[in-house]
């Protein structure tokens, strides 16, 4: 007997290596979930909500090196699904998103639940496509999987018809096809080495497009050989070690101004795998956008990306990690002395900068600055780390080493809600390591039910709330831009302890910085999942500024 779709879609996910999905479960793929009781060796993580599951989906592309899977159902299940879609396009990670759909001869009248995926996500997604031939079923599978991985990594959309998961396909064997992989051309390196040994500050800035174990590894030989310091774009900081004396900064969100200063000195810009967006750039003024103060040599997959906000000195459009690579190979013979020197002031700046010299306390509350102290010193070398939107995360990047063995996986997109279901999905991926996951009052409240889902599969991750009881990026804009004039931006919040306690997990509160580290080792050696509520300063909202500076009595 011919097997239905659902059972020949699922055998193409077994094919191209997948091993777990995230899901809510809904009637529009029942076949696919039918199909998987007989799978054993694919888990299927059932999700509270669909943007949980997408994240939870993208944190393991990012950890894994292979394209995430989610399955949502049609129409609100797709809609709530849309913010991992979006990530996924802007932190450049492979994305299979299977949707629902109506059935086939309903398609066009307005069914229940009916969207026209095309419309929605066609100006995020690589591809969106309807399977509605089941006998294309395994081609367009395939074709889905090389499209999310080749190039530039990104999201695809698959609308699954319900009535076609039950067509009966004979002779559709599932089928895999592997992603290109360019170099760049024998001119074009020459030129790009040519370029390296005339200048004097020469600088790499890393971005997503190296973050593999392959890219990692090159990416550090590089800078070795080369002598080159490397700067890492917006969360990217584990591209390199940070204790490693190449290492010149994380051009996050708020970049300290010595820091932009200091790497503003570079005399050649070569941005290899990012794509030098407006945080990296700190706003496009470093480099400058459209016409760059020093040359930039930029390194991407798609020709259409390469020099498209700013003029390049030389754009190769070539995979990162390949140019990595084709650079250890034609290394000097030794590193330049002068770029050396230029490392070794450019990590003193960073050392410098990674540490806190304020209070431990304020009168609201722990300053978030102490308690990242002493995270850094007790999570473990090898820990992976998740972290939330907000302002409470410039802490931890500030004050975090990455890199080496820890990794870092944190939304590019700045999407709140981030936080809780990427440290669920490492610890899923990874569950004899160490998970900590930072997330604020606000990001936890959009997706901290997920910790109902750790405590469902055995993940062992510690949540770390910084609650401060606001929204507060938003509140630090507002006491930039509109002094005295507070609107929509305090939060009243549960009891966290309380809450945590009733998902089955430990529960730790922390109120002055001398129970933090406590807490921590606490957390870190209970062997379960585990949140600690820190009760955070609102005035020390960044490690840049107060709310008392922002807004001075008059």
């Amino acid at each position: 007997m011919a097997p239905r779709a659902a059972e020949i879609l699922v055998k193409a996910l077994q094919l191209h290596g997948v091993e777990r999905i995230f899901a809510v479960p809904g009637e529009s793929y029942l076949s696919v979930l039918d199909a998987l009781v007989d799978a054993p060796d694919i888990q299927l993580v059932t999700t509270r909500h669909e943007g949980g599951a997408g994240f939870m989906a993208l944190a393991d592309a990012r950890l894994s090196g292979r394209a995430g899977v989610a399955f949502v159902s049609r129409g609100p299940g797709a809609m709530n699904a849309a913010i991992a879609v979006h990530t996924a396009q802007q932190d450049a990670l492979p994305l299979l998103l299977f949707v629902g759909q109506v059935e086939r001869p309903h398609l066009g009248l307005g069914a229940f639940q009916e969207v026209d995926y095309t419309q929605v996500f066609g100006s995020m997604a690589k591809w969106v496509v309807s399977i509605n031939d089941a006998t294309r079923l395994a081609d367009t599978v395939a074709t889905a999987f090389h499209r999310a991985t080749s190039g530039t990594p990104g999201p695809v959309i698959v609308a699954l018809p319900e009535d076609m998961l039950d067509d009966m396909v004979a002779d559709a064997a599932p089928i895999r096809r592997t992603p290109v992989r360019a170099a760049a051309s024998t001119a074009d390196l020459a030129t790009l080495l040519d370029k390296i040994a005339a200048a004097e500050r020469p600088l790499i800035i890393a971005g997503p497009m190296c973050q593999n174990s392959a890219g990692r590894a090159a990416l550090c030989r590089v800078a070795e050989l080369f002598g080159l310091p490397v700067a890492t774009s917006v969360r990217q900081a584990d591209l390199i070690d940070n204790d490693h004396p190449q290492f010149a900064g994380h051009l996050a969100y708020g970049a300290p101004a010595a820091l932009v200063s200091a790497l503003s000195r570079s005399d050649l810009i070569i941005a290899i795998g990012s794509r030098l967006g407006d945080v990296t750039s700190q706003g496009y003024t470093m480099p400058r956008a459209p016409i760059p103060a020093q040359p930039v040599i930029q390194i991407l997959p798609e020709p259409s990306e390469v020099g498209r906000i700013r003029n390049l000195a030389l754009g190769i459009a070539a995979d990162p990690v390949v140019v990595l690579e084709q650079m250890a190979a034609a290394r000097p013979p030794q590193p330049d002395t002068r770029h050396l020197a230029w490392s070794t002031e450019m990590h003193a700046v960073v050392r410098d900068l990674r540490r806190w010299d304020g209070p431990d306390d304020a009168e609201d509350g722990v300053v978030f600055g102490a308690f990242m102290r002493d995270a850094d010193a007790l999570i473990a070398e090898d820990a992976i780390i998740s972290t939330d939107a907000g302002n409470f995360a410039a802490w931890v990047q500030k004050l975090i080493r990455f890199g080496g063995g820890r990794r870092l996986v944190a939304p590019t997109s700045g999407a709140m809600g981030f936080g809780v279901p990427g440290a669920v999905s490492a610890s899923l991926r990874f569950p004899g390591r160490q998970v900590v996951g930072f997330v604020g009052d606000g990001g936890l409240m959009m997706t901290g039910n997920e910790l109902a889902t750790a405590l469902q599969f055995g993940a062992t991750p510690v949540l770390v709330v910084s609650d401060n009881g606001s929204y507060g990026t938003i509140r630090m804009h507002q006491e930039r831009n509109f002094p005295g004039r507070l609107a929509m931006t305090t939060l009243i919040n549960p009891d966290f302890h309380a809450w945590a306690e009733s998902f089955g997990a430990l529960s730790l509160k922390v109120d002055t910085a001398a129970d933090g580290r406590a807490a921590l080792q606490t957390a870190l050696t209970c062997g379960r999942a585990a949140v600690i509520t820190v009760r955070t300063s609102l005035n020390f909202i960044s490690p840049a500024t107060t709310i008392a500076a922002l807004n001075p009595p008059t």
